[in-house]
């Protein structure tokens, strides 16, 4: 995953066209003129009726060295999206056709940038020998939900578990204080239509208590509330989401709130997250009104048809 600073590109589509093959992350070069390319990634998110929105980044070893800040639209016209607008003083025009986003402006300004292929490092992470498999993944086979308490969560045949919405709550039968690593994966159904928090939204909480948000923040300016955050307390230090529809992992190391003999916390949990192969969190204190130094792993339903899979604790 790419930490860099960028600017969000808005470009539109026509309404009822598909525009699938567009959605995700791209890369390649701007050039602010003939003699000079800067490295640029991009990702296109898909918005429904209100169309797609690019996010660009332009990368630079020379901190002075300005890049590029633009917003156009787009509109799809078969199997191609015809880009155009006005930015940063200028006309552009260009497309999105083959994996590839080309976009050109006056004073022969350019950007052009290929599709790549979206996958977390940490996808498919092998259990070590001492790890407590919660769900078990094997590729084209049913996992085993018994280590779980909602028997009306769904096991499917590729080898994750469903939210079946409106059902509750997940949660593990076995309880964990601290944890060295935990790793899940996700998957996030893409729900184009939707904003903000009601975009596959889910949660996955240490110790039934202590939540690292679950949602669709692909390409956004993210929040305390956005994928990988905690709420009110500290956003992803890097927005590490990719596409919906494609599987995303956690590792986290956690430690639990330390109490004396009369229930008192002597110090607070911390909690470290890898999202995708990011750190996002290190060492991140968490402090809430009630703690709790024990107690059970729990997957949020909010409503929306999230997948897991690959579930293990290392204690």
């Amino acid at each position: 995953m790419r930490q860099v600073i960028g600017l969000a590109v808005l470009l539109g589509w026509a309404a009822g066209a598909w525009a699938g093959p567009f959605m995700g992350e791209y890369e390649g070069v701007f050039r602010p003129d003939p003699k000079t390319a800067l490295k640029a990634v991009g990702k296109v998110v898909d918005e429904g009726n209100e169309g797609h929105r690019v996010v660009l980044h332009t990368i630079s070893s020379v901190p002075i060295e300005e890049g590029a800040f633009i917003e156009i639209r787009g509109q799809v016209e078969g199997a191609e999206m015809v880009l155009s607008g006005r930015a940063g003083g200028y006309a552009w025009k260009g497309q999105i056709q083959n994996g590839v986003l080309t976009a050109t402006s006056g004073y022969n300004q350019s950007f052009e940038l290929k599709k790549n292929e979206s996958k977390s490092p940490n996808a498919g992470l092998k259990p070590p020998e001492n790890a407590v498999v919660l769900l078990a993944y094997a590729p084209g086979k049913a996992p085993d939900l018994s280590q779980w308490t909602n028997e009306a969560w769904v096991a499917l045949p590729d080898g994750s578990m469903q939210v079946t919405p409106k059902k509750g709550a997940n949660r593990t039968k076995r309880e964990f204080g601290d944890i060295k690593h935990l790793h899940i994966e996700f998957w996030l159904p893409l729900e184009p239509d939707k904003r903000g928090q009601g975009r596959a939204n889910s949660g996955v909480y240490l110790s039934d208590r202590y939540e690292v948000q679950v949602l669709d923040s692909f390409g956004l300016v993210h929040t305390s509330g956005d994928c990988g955050g905690l709420y009110n307390i500290a956003r992803a230090r890097v927005n590490a989401s990719l596409p919906p529809e494609v599987w995303q992992t956690y590792d986290i190391t956690f430690q639990a709130p330390r109490m004396n003999a009369d229930g008192e916390v002597t110090a607070l949990p911390q909690i470290t997250v890898l999202h995708n192969g990011v750190k996002i969190h290190d060492n991140q204190e968490i402090p809430l009104a009630r703690h709790r130094a024990k107690g059970p792993l729990q997957l949020q339903d909010h409503g929306h048809e999230i997948q897991f899979r690959n579930i293990w604790v290392v204690e």
